[in-house]
C-alpha cells in the first residue's frame, strides 16, 4: 500500500505542476477546441494529465523493487513495454498532428515488446476446439495484439466525460487486484494498486470539475495496462477463466466494437471517423436534464459531471460478476452475453429518443420549454 500512496501524491503533485505551466503559456497541450459536437467542456482545458499517470507510475515502480525485486523488476518491464503507446498519444496531445495509423502502430510496437520482455501473449480462451491452435505462436500473438490493440483504443474512447475513464479504470484496476490478491499473484496485486494510486492522485483534478484531461497518452498508457495485466493474470494462474478478462474489460471493448459498426456498417464511414454518438455523448444529451436548454459553461460542467455515475454504474455491472466469478468460465460467460444486451438494448433506447424515465435527471432550476428536445441534436441521418 505504500506504493500506492506514493503513486497518488505524485500523481497529485505533478498533476497540479502541469496546471500551473499550462496557466502560464495558455498553449501547450490545451483542448481549447471547445465548439466540436465531441466536446462536452466549456473553456479551454489541459489534456496531458496522463504525464502525471506514468511519472507517479514511474517512481512508485522503485518502492515496489525495494520490498520485493523481482515483482519489481516485472512491473519495470511492463511499463517499459507501455512506453510506445503512450508516446503516440502524448505527441498527439501536445501536437494534435500524429496520423492515427502511426498511433496504432506505436501501440503494436508495445505489444511486441510486451511479448519480448514478459512473453505477453494470451495462453487460452477456454475452448476446446480453439485452445490447440493458440499453441501456434503466430496465431497467440494476433490475437494478443487483436486484444490489447481494442482495450488500448477502448478507454481512449470512454474519455469523453469528467471522470468517466478514471472511475472506470479505478473499478477495473480494483477488480483485478481483489482477484490477484485471492490467487496470490504479487505483480498483478502491486501493479494495479500502484497505477490504481496514480489515477486517484489525477482524479482530484477531473471530477467534478475538469481542471485536466487525461489525454490521448494517458489513455493508451491506461488500456496497455489493463489490458497486459489481465492477460498476465490469465496467463500465471490456471484458476483464473480466460473468460474473466473480456468481461472485466466489457465496456471499454463493447464501446470499440459499437463504434466500428455504427461507423462502418450503419453509415459506411471509416472505422477511424470520430463522431459524437457514443454511449455517453448520447447519455449526456439525452438523459441528464440538468440544465439542459442552457449553453452557459457552468450549466454544462453541471451536466458533464451528471452523466459519469450512469457510465460508472454501467461498467461496475460487468467488473462486479467478473469478480465473484473469476473462476468459472461459464458464468462469466453468460454475464458477458447479458452485459452486451443491456449495453445493446440501453444504447437504441437512448438513440431512438425513448430514454427510460427514471433515468432522467431534472433540475427545475433550468428547465425551459424546449426540454425535451436535444439541443446538440442536427437534422438528417446519424
Amino acid at each position: 500500500m505504500l506504493s500506492f500512496g506514493v503513486a497518488l501524491l505524485v500523481s497529485l503533485l505533478v498533476s497540479l505542476g502541469i496546471l500551473r505551466m499550462t496557466y502560464f503559456t495558455q498553449r501547450f497541450g490545451m483542448d481549447a477546441d471547445v465548439a466540436d459536437r465531441r466536446r462536452v467542456h466549456a473553456r479551454p482545458v489541459p489534456r496531458i494529465g496522463g504525464l502525471a499517470v506514468i511519472v507517479a507510475v514511474a517512481l512508485g515502480t522503485p518502492v515496489i523493487m525495494l520490498k520485493n525485486t523481482s515483482t519489481g523488476a516485472a512491473i519495470l518491464l511492463l511499463l517499459v513495454s507501455s512506453l510506445p503507446a503512450f508516446a503516440g498519444g502524448f505527441t498527439e496531445d501536445l501536437t494534435g498532428r500524429v496520423h492515427p495509423r502511426l498511433r496504432l502502430i506505436l501501440m503494436l510496437v508495445s505489444v511486441l515488446l510486451g511479448l519480448a520482455l514478459l512473453d505477453l501473449r494470451i495462453p487460452r480462451v477456454d475452448l476446446p476446439l480453439l485452445d490447440p491452435l493458440l499453441e501456434l505462436r503466430w496465431l497467440a500473438f494476433a490475437l494478443t495484439a487483436l486484444g490489447m490493440l481494442t482495450i488500448t483504443n477502448g478507454i481512449n474512447l470512454i474519455d469523453g466525460l469528467n471522470g468517466l475513464a478514471g472511475m472506470v479504470c479505478l473499478s477495473m484496476l480494483s477488480g483485478l487486484a481483489i482477484v490477484a490478491f485471492e490467487v496470490g499473484d504479487p505483480v498483478v496485486v502491486s501493479a494495479s494498486l500502484l497505477i490504481a494510486g496514480a489515477v486517484v492522485g489525477f482524479q482530484f483534478w477531473n471530477y467534478p470539475r475538469a481542471h485536466l484531461f487525461l489525454g490521448d497518452g494517458g489513455a493508451y498508457f491506461l488500456g496497455f495496462m489493463l489490458g497486459a495485466l489481465s492477460i498476465l493474470l490469465v496467463t500465471r494462474n490456471p484458476e483464473v477463466s480466460a473468460w474473466f478478462p473480456p468481461l472485466l474489460l466489457a465496456y471499454p471493448l463493447l464501446e470499440v466494437a459499437f463504434s466500428i459498426w455504427r461507423r462502418k456498417v450503419l453509415r459506411g464511414n471509416a472505422s477511424g471517423m470520430p463522431d459524437a454518438a457514443h454511449l455517453h455523448h448520447l447519455i449526456y444529451r439525452r438523459v441528464v436534464r440538468w440544465a439542459v436548454g442552457s449553453e452557459e459553461p457552468e450549466s454544462k460542467e453541471q451536466r458533464n459531471a451528471f452523466a459519469s455515475p450512469y457510465l460508472w454504474v454501467l461498467s461496475s455491472l460487468a467488473v462486479a460478476p467478473a469478480v465473484v466469478f473469476h473462476d468459472q468460465g461459464l458464468v462469466l460467460a453468460g454475464f458477458l452475453v447479458l452485459f452486451v444486451a443491456s449495453y445493446v438494448w440501453l444504447y437504441v433506447r437512448i438513440a431512438r429518443m425513448r430514454v427510460p424515465r427514471w433515468m432522467i435527471l431534472h433540475d427545475t432550476r433550468f428547465r425551459s420549454e424546449d426540454e425535451d428536445r436535444d439541443p446538440d441534436d442536427r437534422p438528417g441521418p446519424r
